[in-house]
């Protein structure tokens, strides 16, 4: 999750342990703009994303909260884009990586990065948890198995090899 301060009022975070860009993503076949700031300046056109998230308030922030569509999930955001129900999405480009790959007939990646964030994990406030988790992570750091993992799980990860169980 996302450490902002104001999250931090009622969480306790990890430090963190990889950086998250934000992403604007559209229909393979949009030409209407071809950025955040060209969307943002084309008079009715929505961004879809989450609410509660730092992509949701960074939409507003671009557009206003009228021209945004809340989704509960980001699957469902991603159909309402694919559908045509909202003309972009807004989404961290660790989850655009895994899009993209479920739908690159699809979908594409415009502009460039909005935002770095650093993504870390939460623990309630007072968490005992915290400090063995962060000890954890500058060790991996340290060894660099942190940065194997993320080159696995998060950029060169392909959805596609998953081998999915059995249904019974």
């Amino acid at each position: 999750i996302t450490i902002t301060e104001e999250r931090a009022q009622v969480v306790a975070f990890s430090d963190g342990y990889i950086s998250a860009s934000q992403v604007l993503m559209v229909r393979k076949d949009e030409d209407r703009f071809t950025d955040a700031e060209s969307l943002a300046a084309a008079d009715g056109l929505t961004i879809g994303t989450q609410p509660g998230t730092t992509n949701y308030d960074l939409a507003v922030e671009l557009v206003g909260t009228d021209r945004v569509v809340a989704y509960e999930t980001f699957g469902v955001t991603v159909q309402a884009l694919i559908a045509g129900d909202v003309d972009a999405v807004l989404m961290d480009s660790i989850a655009g990586v895994a899009v993209l790959a479920q739908f690159p007939d699809d979908l594409m990646v415009v502009g460039e990065p909005l935002t770095s964030e650093e993504l870390g994990f939460i623990f309630p406030l007072g968490s005992e948890l915290v400090e063995p988790v962060n000890l954890a992570l500058a060790a991996m750091k340290e060894d660099g198995t942190l940065d194997e993992l993320i080159e696995k799980w998060f950029v060169d990860f392909d959805p596609s090899t998953l081998e999915m169980p059995a249904e019974e």
